[in-house]
């Protein structure tokens, strides 16, 4: 494989790994992207092994040290910037809760979520009928419980995910740190 051919490797890993962590986010499920990085490392790895072609000199040396730099740049500004629009977002708004009772004695159970003000609509709303509140059964309890969980769903998963990029920009910004600083001690710069 060529050196041409490797980068497109990499473009491809890349757009796929976005597109996991939009089905990840869109699902509530982690474990998705968290899968997609993995099988990401891995399909690097073997399309690394078969680049056949080998031009490594002083000026390649630096561009990858200058791009693998521009990119740490790049994805603690993303990351962190995704911080804070997530938990923004995770800490806005409400949530908004009901009831409604009919003559034959049902109850209706009203929940939503609430996107921030000055406009707050719903970005979650749910509702359960209890036909009979007096004699309410297992299955009313398990609906009513994901009802709520449901809601709470939302919020909590941007709060993980933005607590995450979080982490992962103090982790990255620390590296950086803590690299540099062995480099200068290293080779005296």
């Amino acid at each position: 494989m060529e050196q041409r051919t490797y980068l497109i490797c990499i473009v491809l890993v890349a757009i796929g790994l976005s597109f996991a962590l939009l089905i990840g986010l869109a699902l509530a499920n982690m474990a998705i992207p968290v899968v997609a990085v993995v099988a990401g490392i891995a399909i690097l790895a073997l399309c690394r092994r078969g680049v056949t072609e080998v031009t490594e000199d002083e000026l390649s040396t630096i561009l990858h040290g200058k791009a693998a730099l521009s990119a740490l740049e790049v994805t603690i500004v993303v990351a962190a910037i995704g911080f804070a629009v997530l938990m923004i977002f995770s800490f806005t708004g409400g949530t908004g809760s009901g009831l409604h009772t009919y003559d034959n004695g049902s109850i209706r159970v009203f929940y939503g979520i609430l996107s921030a003000p000055p406009n707050p609509e719903f970005i979650h709303d749910g509702s359960y009928l209890i036909p009979d509140p007096a004699n309410l059964t297992g299955d009313d309890l398990r609906a009513l419980d994901n009802l709520f969980a449901e809601g709470h769903r939302i919020r909590d998963t941007t709060r993980a995910f933005g607590a995450a990029l979080g982490a992962i920009t103090v982790l990255l910004a620390g590296l950086y740190g803590a690299f540099l600083w062995h480099y200068n001690r290293k080779y005296g710069a």
